[in-house]
């Protein structure tokens, strides 16, 4: 049996409490807890998915977000690779960066990933209902 690895997983939220206006921060948590990457209590999270927003372009180290806040490396590691398999986030050599270049763009890319797997499924609906 061939076993099969699944790369992107996320999922979306209803969130009832829209963030403040003027408050990047907020903003950046709000979508942080619509695409069920944690929640409000998820610190450490929180904190990488802002530096990640933040960073452009450019991206950022392990050690640079670590050098952000009192968390040790392994948890930052863990929510960078966290966000890798929600198709958010990618690696290059040492550098993290959103896919796309911003959040944006990565939220198009996202959102194009999504229209692709459902076309498909709804291909092998039709399929499976003899259509």
């Amino acid at each position: 049996m061939v076993q099969r690895r699944y790369y992107r997983q996320i999922v979306i939220r209803f969130v009832s409490v829209t963030p403040p206006e003027d408050d990047i921060n907020a903003d950046i948590d709000y979508m942080y807890q619509c695409l069920g990457l944690g929640d409000e209590r998820d610190e450490v999270g929180l904190l990488v998915f802002r530096a990640l927003v933040k960073s452009g372009p450019e991206g950022l180290s392990s050690r640079d977000i670590m050098s952000l806040g009192e968390m040790s490396q392994a948890a930052v590691i863990y929510h960078l690779n966290l966000f890798q398999r929600s198709g958010l986030v990618v690696k290059d050599g040492r550098s993290y960066y959103l896919r796309g270049s911003s959040l944006s763009n990565a939220l198009d890319e996202l959102e194009n990933d999504m229209h692709r797997r459902f076309e498909h499924l709804k291909t092998l609906a039709k399929k499976i209902e003899g259509k």
